[in-house]
């Protein structure tokens, strides 16, 4: 259904895809600019920098692709069509973060994965297999961890009705994770990753591909996943029992 309503106007389609090609590439030439001007951030070569972007957006762009109905609940709410996934038998949360895909994402994510595998070729000595098996098992427990922040925004949506300032602040605090996590203070480091665990979703993959990030770092990221699902979904159970409908 989602791809239909994009499929149906696609000239909007195009000028939107465009729109986050253009956006993609603006940021690449940010990153170019800087090492025009310096070798190295914090020790780490261009083609490190650019891992931390890249991952940066592989992670935002498949949340937006999985998870883009989320933003969508405040207007189910208000509209009383929640109250109907409420009473039907499919888990609501599904329906929620499922009901709207961005099928544009998929074209997105496209270039994004090819200049990944060039920045990793060209990095050389780090190219194994187990170096890249944590990149992708860091990454995807970063997804996880996407999730569960959708999920809190969504209970929060539920519980308050208001939303927009939260996921605009999830926003702002995920472009921090473009450059690796090492360029912040430690107070600093240490709130983007254990209290809003952007560095653990961004920072975490490239650091173990390069071989940089400590075993306990890798259990941690683990650690901080797990806790965040829990964590979210008891929100999310929580704020449905206090639901009391649109029509109350």
């Amino acid at each position: 259904m989602s791809f239909g309503v994009q499929a149906a106007s696609p000239l909007s389609s195009i000028c939107y895809l465009l729109g986050k090609l253009v956006r993609l590439g603006f940021f690449f030439i940010f990153l170019i600019a800087i090492f025009h001007h310096t070798n190295a951030i914090v020790g780490y070569t261009f083609e490190e920098a650019a891992l931390f972007f890249l991952t940066f957006n592989l992670v935002d762009i498949l949340a937006q692709l999985f998870f883009r109905g989320i933003y969508g609940i405040r207007g189910l709410i208000r509209e009383g069509e929640y109250d109907y996934y409420l009473i039907q038998p499919a888990n609501v949360l599904y329906r929620v973060a499922f009901n709207t895909v961005d099928f544009l994402d998929v074209l997105t994510v496209l270039p994004v994965i090819a200049l990944l595998w060039i920045m990793m070729r060209r990095i050389g000595g780090a190219w194994t297999f187990p170096h890249l098996f944590l990149y992708l098992a860091l990454a995807f427990n970063g997804l996880l961890i996407a999730f569960a922040i959708h999920i809190a925004v969504a209970a929060l949506a539920v519980w308050t009705q208001e939303m927009e300032n939260t996921i605009w602040i999830y926003r702002d605090l995920m472009t921090l994770g473009r450059f690796p996590s090492d360029i912040y203070a430690a107070p600093m480091r240490r709130l983007l990753t254990f209290v809003v665990p952007i560095a653990v979703m961004i920072s975490f993959p490239p650091k173990a591909y390069l071989g940089r990030l400590p075993a306990r770092s890798c259990v941690e990221a683990i650690a901080i996943a797990v806790a965040s699902v829990v964590l979210s979904l008891q929100f999310w159970s929580f704020a449905n029992r206090r639901y009391s409908s649109v029509s109350s």
